[in-house]
């Protein structure tokens, strides 16, 4: 019988463990998401958009799903969509969102923008999803961006969360 108890909770912990979803204390959560992200690759300069979504085999036990989208307004701005959904009423939702450019020179991402959002079961007592959009403006144009995020749900000292990534696109000033 102990055997089976054993084998079951190192089956368990391996299950946790490759799901993809973090389930811990907040700031150990936010912090093993931020080392999450993978290389993005730059779309052609039609491309106007792109976004990301947590597959289902992330869901966690009250983490749901995450979605991130960044446009190109073809204005010289761009677009940022973000909204993290959880499987029952929770007590805070947090969303991070990162900005970075494409430096050609150096062949890397660089970090320009950082953003901090966050609803608590005080703004909405039926807290289960929480959507953010905004627009970035100032932006060099004719250079590649990619949005990231790491989304956050909590409920008392539980904490699970995911991070989310687009790829490259291009920031112009006019319809392509």
């Amino acid at each position: 019988m102990k055997a089976m108890k054993r084998i079951i909770g190192v089956a368990l912990i391996f299950t946790l463990m490759t799901c993809g979803t973090a389930f811990a204390g907040l700031k150990d959560v936010r912090n093993s998401l931020l080392t999450t992200y993978t290389q993005s690759r730059l779309l052609a300069d039609t491309c106007v958009n792109d976004g990301d979504i947590t597959p289902n085999s992330a869901r966690g036990i009250v983490f749901s799903a995450g979605m991130l989208e960044l446009v190109n307004k073809q204005d010289g701005t761009l677009h940022i969509s973000v909204d993290t959904f959880a499987h029952s009423v929770v007590d805070d939702i947090y969303q991070s969102v990162f900005l970075d450019m494409w430096d050609e020179s150096k062949e890397k991402w660089v970090q320009v923008g950082h953003w901090e959002f966050e609803k608590t079961i005080k703004e909405d007592e039926n807290l289960t999803s929480y959507h953010v959009g905004f627009t970035v403006s100032g932006c060099e144009v004719n250079r590649y961006y990619r949005a990231r995020a790491i989304h956050l749900v909590q409920w008392g000292d539980d904490a699970e969360g995911k991070s989310t990534q687009t790829d490259g696109v291009l920031l112009t000033d006019h319809a392509v």
